[in-house]
């Protein structure tokens, strides 16, 4: 079963397909991964061994009548703590709410379901999805698990479903972003994740922090699977999930017709790590290669500025939010998550009116400016995993290059694009318009058939 661990969801649907493993036995061996690793990894905060096995036995009887209900069927999933679902707890990542039971299901689970998606548990996450280095003081950080002697972040917020599919412990899961909290951990664990455009998958029933800016997106090892569980997420009721790998691999024009535009690396604006310069240039020959046209513009704005406001947006949105009981000192929230929603009480309501507006115009500007384009090839994050005694709670510099997508209401695919001197992956992204995933998803796909890095994978044990 050890071939399993780091199988794709595209390789592990085609063995189900084929007899050559059922639903069962292939949960029963992720479980086993996870009762083995996760007391180190500390990827899932919760487990549900009789739901899932319960699940995967369904899925083993469809199949035998002829009935399954698609690549999904049977497929092992991880589900970020903050989706509820029913008769479970949905902590959100926060000691105070361990005792919180959910009444009702998350859309995005329940179409999960309606896949055939076996549940295996829920991940760990920042508490109230707030932070981007992956830190929780009063539960506990996930381990990133490529490095087997130094605790390091796992970048978060979705910290848990990063380091969960990294490791193998699922071949996918679900995290949200807010500014940028799929793609981080998705680049510093070396695996693939897609932010998606507000709306574009249902959220209801995944608890907030900025109702302007959340989106639900997959965390998964390639671009092709992310865009089963993207089909799964906003298909219509009873429409098949099907194979979506977009590229003939003999076909050198792939992208023949494709602008992507470069952001030329004296426009960073900060400092970036040597190798995630390499591998972003390395990226740049890959889709040139595949036929793509290469521009090279940097976007009408400032990263820096777009950064902050989007800051100021989520700390004023997750502020009201929360407001009810973040100050009170008798309640175990962690001190920097509540620091960081006691910064959106400053924000006056006429402040938070023309942050909208900001976030409007930002939107118009970013729409125009990629009218010619079909993305934007840029790092991830600026540098890599770091020691978690390192982190400087006080600032997000992993955000830096993902919460302009937020902030103008694009959607992005963080994709794995080599490593570091020390063997720690390093990650670039295409960022594009509103609702044009499957562009993005495509150029991913591509990239994929001409390298290798998706597929390297940590050693865990």
């Amino acid at each position: 079963m050890e071939q399993y661990a780091f199988a794709s969801i595209t390789e592990l649907a085609r063995s189900l397909a084929m007899n050559n493993v059922t639903a069962e036995s292939l949960t029963n061996y992720f479980l086993n991964r996870i009762d083995r690793l996760n007391p180190v990894l500390h990827a899932f905060a919760r487990v549900f061994p009789e739901q899932a096995l319960a699940q995967a036995r369904q899925s083993d009887e469809r199949r035998q009548q002829g009935r399954a209900l698609g690549m999904l069927d049977g497929i092992p999933l991880g589900i970020k703590d903050l989706c509820d679902i029913e008769g479970t707890v949905t902590a959100c990542g926060s000691r105070q709410w361990e005792t919180r039971t959910s009444a009702l299901t998350a859309d995005a689970v329940h179409r999960l379901r309606a896949h055939g998606a076996v549940i295996i548990g829920k991940t760990h996450t920042v508490e109230f999805a707030f932070g981007g280095w992956g830190t929780n003081a009063l539960l506990g950080t996930p381990r990133n698990p490529w490095d087997r002697n130094l605790h390091r972040v796992p970048g978060g917020s979705s910290s848990g479903s990063g380091v969960a599919v990294a490791a193998g412990l699922v071949p996918g899961a679900l995290g949200t972003d807010t500014g940028g909290s799929v793609r981080i951990p998705a680049a510093l664990n070396g695996i693939t994740g897609l932010k998606t455009t507000v709306g574009a998958i249902n959220a209801d029933g995944v608890y907030p922090l900025s109702r302007t800016l959340d989106s639900v997106g997959p965390m998964t090892r390639t671009a092709d699977d992310a865009a089963l569980l993207l089909q799964a997420l906003t298909n219509a009721p009873g429409q098949t999930v099907q194979s979506m790998t977009y590229l003939a691999q003999d076909n050198a024009d792939e992208l023949a017709g494709v602008r992507v535009c470069v952001l030329p690396e004296d426009d960073y604006g900060v400092q970036v790590q040597r190798a995630v310069r390499l591998g972003s240039r390395d990226m740049v020959r890959m889709v040139e290669m595949a036929g793509a046209t290469i521009v090279r513009e940097a976007p009408p704005f400032s990263f820096e500025q777009a950064m902050s406001d989007c800051g100021k947006l989520i700390a004023a949105e997750g502020w009201r939010l929360h407001k009810d009981y973040i100050q009170d000192p008798s309640q175990h929230f962690g001190p920097f998550v509540r620091d960081r929603l006691m910064a959106g009480k400053s924000i006056s309501d006429m402040q938070y009116q023309d942050l909208l507006g900001a976030h409007l115009n930002m939107q118009a500007v970013w729409t125009q400016w990629m009218a010619d384009k079909d993305a934007l090839l840029l790092p991830t994050t600026p540098f890599g995993p770091i020691p978690l005694a390192q982190v400087d709670e006080s600032g997000t510099p992993l955000g830096y290059f993902t919460r302009f997508v937020n902030w103008v209401n694009g959607c992005a695919l963080a994709l794995p694009a080599g490593f570091d001197q020390t063997n720690l992956p390093v990650s670039v992204q295409l960022a594009g318009k509103a609702g044009d995933e499957l562009m993005l998803l495509r150029i991913g796909s591509t990239i994929q058939s001409l390298t290798a890095w998706h597929s390297y994978t940590p050693t865990v044990g």
